[in-house]
Protein backbone atom coordinates (compact mmCIF):
# COMPACT_ATOMS: atom_id res chain seq x y z
CA UNK A 1 0.00 0.00 0.00
CA UNK A 2 0.99 3.47 -0.64
CA UNK A 3 0.04 6.82 -0.45
CA UNK A 4 -0.42 10.49 -1.57
CA UNK A 5 -1.76 14.45 -1.07
CA UNK A 6 -4.71 14.55 -3.68
CA UNK A 7 -6.59 17.57 -4.33
CA UNK A 8 -9.67 17.38 -2.35
CA UNK A 9 -12.58 16.75 -5.25
CA UNK A 10 -15.03 17.71 -3.17
CA UNK A 11 -13.84 21.14 -2.42
CA UNK A 12 -15.21 23.69 -4.77
CA UNK A 13 -11.95 26.22 -3.91
CA UNK A 14 -9.62 23.46 -5.38
CA UNK A 15 -7.32 24.41 -1.93
CA UNK A 16 -8.46 21.30 0.45
CA UNK A 17 -6.44 18.38 0.61
CA UNK A 18 -7.16 14.25 0.94
CA UNK A 19 -4.97 11.84 1.78
CA UNK A 20 -5.40 9.07 -0.33
CA UNK A 21 -4.57 5.31 0.40
CA UNK A 22 -3.97 3.36 -2.50
CA UNK A 23 -2.89 -0.18 -3.86
CA UNK A 24 -1.62 -0.73 -7.40
CA UNK A 25 1.20 1.25 -10.03
CA UNK A 26 -0.29 3.54 -12.79
CA UNK A 27 -2.45 2.80 -14.58
CA UNK A 28 -3.52 0.07 -12.51
CA UNK A 29 -4.17 2.22 -9.16
CA UNK A 30 -6.86 0.52 -6.85
CA UNK A 31 -8.32 3.36 -4.48
CA UNK A 32 -8.75 1.89 -0.88
CA UNK A 33 -9.60 5.20 1.05
CA UNK A 34 -10.04 8.81 0.71
CA UNK A 35 -9.14 10.67 3.76
CA UNK A 36 -10.71 14.34 3.85
CA UNK A 37 -9.41 17.21 6.36
CA UNK A 38 -12.33 15.91 8.82
CA UNK A 39 -11.14 12.47 8.68
CA UNK A 40 -13.99 11.06 7.33
CA UNK A 41 -13.57 8.12 4.64
CA UNK A 42 -15.04 9.92 1.79
CA UNK A 43 -14.51 7.45 -0.91
CA UNK A 44 -17.99 6.10 -1.21
CA UNK A 45 -19.37 9.84 -2.03
CA UNK A 46 -17.06 10.41 -4.86
CA UNK A 47 -18.34 9.89 -8.33
CA UNK A 48 -16.13 7.48 -10.84
CA UNK A 49 -14.86 10.74 -12.64
CA UNK A 50 -13.61 12.02 -9.40
CA UNK A 51 -11.74 8.30 -8.22
CA UNK A 52 -10.70 8.37 -12.35
CA UNK A 53 -9.18 12.71 -11.18
CA UNK A 54 -7.41 10.78 -8.29
CA UNK A 55 -5.60 8.23 -9.83
CA UNK A 56 -4.42 10.82 -12.66
CA UNK A 57 -3.00 12.42 -10.06
CA UNK A 58 -1.11 10.04 -8.36
CA UNK A 59 -0.21 8.65 -11.49
CA UNK A 60 1.48 12.12 -12.52
CA UNK A 61 3.46 12.32 -9.36
CA UNK A 62 4.71 8.80 -9.51
CA UNK A 63 4.95 8.08 -13.30
CA UNK A 64 8.34 8.85 -14.15
CA UNK A 65 9.00 11.45 -16.57
CA UNK A 66 9.53 11.24 -19.86
CA UNK A 67 13.25 11.75 -21.15
CA UNK A 68 14.17 13.20 -24.39
CA UNK A 69 15.26 9.79 -26.27
CA UNK A 70 11.94 7.78 -25.49
CA UNK A 71 9.74 10.21 -27.95
CA UNK A 72 9.17 8.14 -31.42
CA UNK A 73 10.69 10.34 -34.63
Amino acid sequence: MANHYCLDPLDPSGEAEVFVVFEGKYPNVHLLSVISRDHDDILSDLVEEQRRDLIREIGAFYRPPLTAGAAAP
